[in-house]
């Protein structure tokens, strides 16, 4: 087919690979500016094919109707482009995934180190869970289906040929999922028996990795006698891994599904929950990335790919670092000078502030339970509020600014006007200390938790309470609202709960911090991003899943801000952090002369920053470019 052009428009330039029932070549579309490479698939099934020629048509016409699926909806999985018939021939228009493929790693006998297989299962499980939400069993998980893209570094998962739907759903014939397709040695025992469970997947994904670490083809692993478990620890000639990790994996490849890890966010969620195991460091990801770039000769050239950009949109989110890799590629791109502008003069040590959103007023909460409203601008006083009879705790402000709410250690919630500084409404009912503060997005509920473990709920407009909810597992430590009348509590065990307030049921706990979670923000694409002690970590509501865990030096921070391109930390070292929302990655420092504060608010607009130590008092930053 070399030199082929397929209904006027694909040229056929070479052969890049022929499975069971197709063959896979590299083009150029000519009807796009540049010519862009993409992927043939075409259609053949070779004499010695164990599989009809029903059969794979039926593959090949499924392989395309998910790729349609996932593909417009997920960076790490190839689009589909077109799904062409022309005289006897039926193929398939595919993306180019311009990268280095995984198989060529082993193919040279080299080994992977073990902090890069912590990164590329940290990458990989994200897009299994994706997958196997949409009901979809790839079936063909290896690392020659597995390619870093050059030009951001994330693993893209490639080949869905062998991919069916879970038994769960019905849209594909069952015919699909009695045929034991998949690579020996990859497949676990109900795979090849021709019944694939989603978690058929993530035994396919723990022996590729055995297979980088070790070396050894999965066909020479064999079972221990008395277990029936994979034996595969003593190939790895020396080198030491971390012990947890060597459960995870013994979990991912257990020989009976039950035994196995269920879903992929599970495999995830421990990745990072048990002690000592992390994402990769920065130095060995780079050996890793450099290793594979020494090994793999480069594919096509980088002037080819100039040429892919023509499809521009399609290919705006390759420039983005994945999260796990930012980890060890991440330095700051730019760095932001902070200038002193002025004291402000409290008369007491500082509980609590914030800044409104429209970056105008400062609120302080000082040690006499007196808030304080001040003039970002001048530095001018403009109201103090009376009513809190001991420290306030806690301090949210509603969306339009107009309404503020603090919380107390004298077990009252109170609701001020900011223009006017009256008090609106005290809100009585916990046993003991506030903790947390939340205002619905409609400003018509207010959130409040305290020390006895009780969420409250309340009419805005009324004072009247709607209802309590009680968490069983800790103090409730951060809340935010998110849509659908869904509540997001944190508490003191690390745990993420996720309320209806519809029912007053508890819908859903996450797990996967390791130490105490300071903050809670929801983005408003129903994004809820948490801020630990630990690191920040990025949850997808909808799929109910852990989709991006940020570096360490987003750890602990004493404020945070979101909008819609980044969030933004600040720590008690004098730094303040800009990460990119999509991707997680570091891109700019604010460096000054706030280092250790005891806490600090940023404003909306990244203009101003305020800090408060007992020795330094409370000082108004403006930020300003380098």
């Amino acid at each position: 087919m070399i030199g082929q052009l397929l209904t006027g428009r694909y040229l056929i330039l070479k052969t890049l690979g022929a499975g069971g029932f197709s063959e896979t070549y590299l083009a150029r579309d000519k009807y796009l500016p540049h010519h862009p490479l993409c992927v043939v698939k075409c259609l053949k099934v070779s004499s010695n094919s164990t599989i009809s020629l029903e059969a794979a048509q039926q593959l090949f016409e499924a392989e395309a109707r998910i790729l349609d699926q996932l593909g417009q909806s997920h960076a790490q999985i190839p689009k589909l482009f077109a799904f062409c018939r022309e005289q006897d021939q039926i193929y398939q228009v595919q993306e180019y995934i311009e990268g280095d493929n995984l198989g060529d790693w082993v193919a040279q006998d080299r080994r992977l180190p073990a902090d890069a297989a912590i990164d590329l299962l940290s990458q990989v499980l994200p897009v299994l869970d994706y997958v196997h939400s949409r009901r979809v069993i790839h079936c063909d998980i290896k690392p020659s289906n597995l390619i870093q893209q050059h030009q951001d570094g994330k693993i893209v998962l490639i080949d869905f040929g062998a991919a069916c739907l879970g038994k769960e759903s019905s849209s594909v014939d069952k015919q699909e999922n009695l045929l034991a397709i998949g690579t020996p040695g990859y497949m676990p025992e109900e795979q090849e028996a021709g019944k694939a469970q989603f978690n058929s997947d993530i035994y396919a994904l723990g022996v590729s990795i055995i297979h980088l670490l070790t070396g050894i083809h999965p066909q020479r692993l064999q079972r221990d006698p008395i277990t029936g478990e994979l034996d595969w620890q003593g190939f790895l000639s020396g080198s030491s891994l971390e012990p947890k990790l060597l459960e995870i994996l013994d979990r991912m490849v257990r020989t009976h599904a039950r035994d196995r890890y269920q879903r992929a966010v599970d495999v995830l969620s421990d990745l990072f929950l048990l002690t000592g195991v992390h994402p990769p460091t920065k130095n060995s990801a780079i050996g890793w990335r450099r290793s594979i770039q020494k090994i793999v000769k480069p594919a096509v050239a980088a002037v080819l790919l100039v040429g892919m950009v023509g499809g521009g949109y399609l290919y705006q989110h390759r420039y983005q670092t994945s999260a796990f890799l930012a980890q060890f590629q991440g330095s700051a791109s730019s760095r932001q000078a902070l200038t002193w502008l002025r004291d402000v003069p409290i008369e007491s040590t500082l509980d609590r502030m914030l800044i409104t959103p429209d970056s105008e007023v400062l609120v302080t909460a000082e040690a006499n339970h007196v808030l304080h409203l001040w003039s970002l601008p001048d530095g001018e006083l403009l109201n103090a509020l009376h009513g809190h009879t001991d420290a306030v705790t806690t301090l949210e402000m509603s969306r339009d600014g107009k309404l503020l709410v603090s919380g107390s250690d004298d077990r009252t919630v109170r609701l001020w006007d900011v223009e006017t500084g009256t008090l609106l409404r005290t809100f009585e009912g916990h046993d003991q200390g506030i903790t947390a503060v939340g205002i619905s997005p409609d400003g018509q509920t207010i959130a409040s938790s305290s020390k006895d473990s009780a969420l409250h709920l309340w009419d805005l407009q009324t004072g009247a309470l709607l209802q309590t909810l009680t968490v069983s597992t800790g103090t409730v430590t951060a809340i935010t609202f998110g849509a659908a009348n869904r509540l997001f509590s944190a508490s003191s065990d690390y745990q993420i709960q996720d309320w209806d307030l519809q029912t007053g049921t508890l819908q859903r706990t996450f797990t996967g911090h390791t130490a105490p979670i300071t903050g809670l923000r929801m983005s408003e694409d129903n994004t809820l991003f948490s801020f630990g002690a630990d690191r920040t970590l990025v949850w997808d509501i909808e799929r109910e899943t852990l989709v991006r865990v940020f570096s360490e030096d987003s750890a602990n921070p004493m404020t945070t801000l979101l909008d819609d391109q980044y969030v933004v930390t600040v720590h008690d070292n004098g730094s303040v952090r800009r990460w990119t929302r999509e991707a997680g990655r570091l891109v700019k420092t604010v460096s000054g002369g706030f280092e250790q504060s005891l806490d600090a608010v940023l404003s909306a607009d990244h203009r101003y920053l305020v800090s408060w130590s007992p020795t330094r008092r409370l000082q108004v930053w403006q930020m300003s470019e380098e």
